[in-house]
């Protein structure tokens, strides 16, 4: 926004100054030019004075514009300026647009004050600015007139009138609770773009470092004392992450927030002053964000300052990582470790798990240096947090042998699972490598991990269904190197590398107290359910085809080729969820993994398109091969468009590419590493 100051009454009186200043050039103009065109002299001198004059008129239509805004702003009574011993200096904007921003900013702020005190009308006016938000000159008008003190202390009064209402239980505490969130949300939305210096409302560094000083401020509201984060929070809170805040917000308020919370932790009674206003006041299910339901289903929402700065933090990688990726001056450990080690009782104090791991998986799910780096640290600490939870039962399969220790880390089984998905291929590397870019956690640790993971099954899925990508690249890899014959030396590892990832799933069912067989039925469905995530709307499997490119028959490009191999294979499986095929036989995951395997082989083989002689002999008569002699395979598009010739091209391309061998040893390594490696990095018996 571009804005000039001025003083008044001063500005009238050069707004009148210029215009007669303007009348005047122009009659001496009009004077000159007769005295010497009648004197037939050159004009020039009158010509000049009549452009000056010109200009002096376009300035006096600049003033008389702005001096227009002043009187506008003064009959709505919207007051705001620097005021100097020598007068008030008003910023006028330089456009109606800005000047109505300015306005409706100004009003917004002074509504929400007025709100904070009790005011009805102003807390459903307040109401109406909901839409402004989106304007830089609005967003800059309402945080400079409210500033980093009304800023904190605005959440305060809102609360405090909320309950107010609440308690009545009536229509009205119902809308009076609706017009709150909505004044937060409108909050939310003008701090984070106020305080991103990427956004055109940046109200500068010194904004927030008074956010910082408010933030560690005692404040009062009536009888309600608090400190400004508590109060800071609720507005943090409310945030959906539209607009996000930003990486210098949580590198300025953000981290000071968790340092300050830490002091007050060591130097006081646990969680005193950690919850926010909303949890004081008994009002957070009151205040409950658009967003994911906060806190225990069912239960009364409790927040601490910690969980709602993580729910502002969480919708940007940039954000996520500047608040954890960082460690404060004085302490041994990033703000990340002190979260998942020092303060992971204060997440269990409230149960108000959701945004802290949101926050984790933003951060750490990139592939990145920073990310993989603090992957590994947290992989390490979890790993040291989890030895004794899991221990061997006198029949020899899997106990819990501390659940206490496992419940204070339960709520990480989800969004961990879904980190290291993310780096399946690190997470590989720990168990076929023998040099890997993951740092002090080997093999039998990392299977522990896998079993702590193991017991959530959205985090199984992640991490099964990433494992299979990564074989299909193998499968790929195979094609593109060569025939397939490097299939077996390609597909091992990762068959072995599944037994790690499937087996925990079932051992942790089973000490669960599910049998065998009920273990196994769900793994089943596990893997069924990964199939169709692979190859559904958003599946993961299929490259988008742009064209078909060379026909299937002739030599593929290799982008070619691994776009029509991934839509073979998806074809493939998707027909296998539907149908009554081999997949819904199969007798347990692992005869199902196989299964997928087999066609996804298939896809990259037809789609490499190099068959042998007595295969393409047998071409004769296909409804999918040309009469040419020796026949050749029709256009693949062409073959896919008939169902019914597809199915038999598939019958025939099965028949001639099917590799036993292969496929017996593949089986063999996943069955091994899930029964031998993986009951033997946990000490249990290997014949269940």
């Amino acid at each position: 926004m571009s804005f000039t100051g001025i003083k008044q009454p001063e500005f009238d009186s050069l707004v009148s100054r210029h215009s007669t200043a303007a009348q005047q050039l122009e009659g001496l103009a009009a004077a000159l030019h007769g005295e010497l065109t009648a004197a037939g002299l050159d004009t020039g001198p009158a010509l000049r004075i009549r452009d000056m004059a010109r200009e002096v008129g376009a300035e006096v239509e600049d003033l008389r514009r702005r001096q227009n805004l002043i009187r506008e702003m003064e009959r709505l009574k919207v007051t705001f300026g620097t005021h100097t011993p020598a007068g008030t200096m008003v910023p006028v904007p330089d456009s109606l647009t800005a000047a109505e921003g300015l306005l409706n900013g100004t009003l917004a702020a002074n509504a929400a004050v007025a709100a904070g005190r009790g005011d009805a009308n102003a807390m459903a006016q307040l109401r109406g600015f909901a839409g402004k938000a989106s304007d830089p000159e609005f967003v800059k008008a309402f945080l400079a007139k409210l500033g980093a003190k009304g800023i904190t202390e605005l959440p305060a009064s809102l609360a405090l009138q909320m309950r107010a209402n609440v308690m009545m239980r009536t229509a009205k505490g119902d809308q009076v609770s609706q017009q709150v969130k909505e004044g937060m949300k409108l909050l939310a939305m003008a701090l984070a773009k106020g305080t991103d210096p990427k956004d055109p409302a940046f109200m500068g560094e010194a904004f927030l470092s008074q956010l910082v000083k408010e933030g560690r401020a005692q404040h009062r509201a009536n009888e309600v004392a608090y400190v400004g984060y508590q109060a800071q929070a609720l507005i943090w809170r409310a945030s959906d992450g539209k607009p996000p805040f930003s990486k210098r917000f949580m590198e300025v308020v953000g981290r000071d927030a968790i340092v300050h919370q830490k002091e007050l932790s060591d130097s006081g009674p646990p969680y005193a002053n950690a919850m926010d206003l909303a949890t004081v006041l008994g009002l957070s299910d009151s205040m409950q964000p658009g967003g994911p339901y906060m806190g225990e289903p069912g239960k009364p929402i409790k927040a601490s300052v910690i969980d709602d700065l993580s729910q502002a933090a969480r919708h940007t990688p940039e954000a996520a990582q500047a608040l954890l990726f960082h460690t404060p001056q004085g302490w041994n450990k990033s703000i990340m470790e002190y979260l998942l080690t020092d303060r992971l009782d204060g997440f269990n104090h409230t149960k108000n798990y959701a945004p802290f791991a949101g926050l984790l998986q933003t951060a750490l799910s990139g592939k990145d240096k920073e990310s993989l780096k603090f992957t590994n640290d947290a992989l390490v600490i979890l790993k040291n947090e989890l030895d004794g939870v899991f221990s061997e039962g006198d029949d020899g399969k899997l106990i819990i042998a501390d659940q206490k220790k496992l419940d204070r880390l339960s709520f990480l089984d989800g969004p961990m699972g879904t980190i290291m998905a993310a780096h399946i291929d690190e997470i590989f590397g720990v168990f076929e490598k023998s040099a890997h870019d993951l740092k002090n956690i080997n093999q039998l640790e990392m299977d522990r991990v896998l079993t702590f993971v193991g017991r959530n099954e959205g985090a199984v899925k992640a991490l099964v269904g990433a494992e299979a990508q990564r074989m299909f690249k193998a499968i790929q890899e195979s094609y593109k190197l060569g025939n397939g014959e490097n299939m077996q030396q390609l597909l091992l590892p990762e068959a072995r590398f599944m037994g790690h990832l499937l087996e925990p799933r079932r051992l942790v069912l089973m000490a669960q107290a599910k049998s065998d067989e009920q273990a196994r039925a769900e793994l089943k469905g596990l893997i069924n359910d990964v199939l169709g995530e692979l190859t559904g709307p958003a599946g993961k499997l299929a490259g988008r085809l742009g064209g078909w490119g060379d026909k299937a028959h002739e030599k593929l490009t290799p982008i070619v080729f691994e776009n029509v191999s991934a839509f073979l294979a998806e074809r493939l499986i998707k027909e296998g969820l539907t149908r009554n095929s081999a997949l819904q036989q199969a007798n347990d995951d692992r005869e199902m993994t196989m299964w997928m395997v087999r066609q996804m082989i298939l896809g990259a083989r037809i789609a490499q398109g190099k068959w042998d002689p007595k295969a393409v002999e047998s071409l004769k008569g296909s409804a999918f091969a040309t009469d040419d002699n020796p026949p050749r395979l029709k256009p693949l598009d062409e073959i896919t468009s008939n169902p019914e010739t597809f199915d038999k091209f598939i019958e025939w391309a099965r028949r001639y590419s099917t590799d036993e061998a292969t496929m017996q040893s593949v089986r063999e390594a996943m069955d091994n590493s899930a029964g031998v490696d993986v009951h033997g990095n946990l000490g249990l018996d290997r014949n269940y």
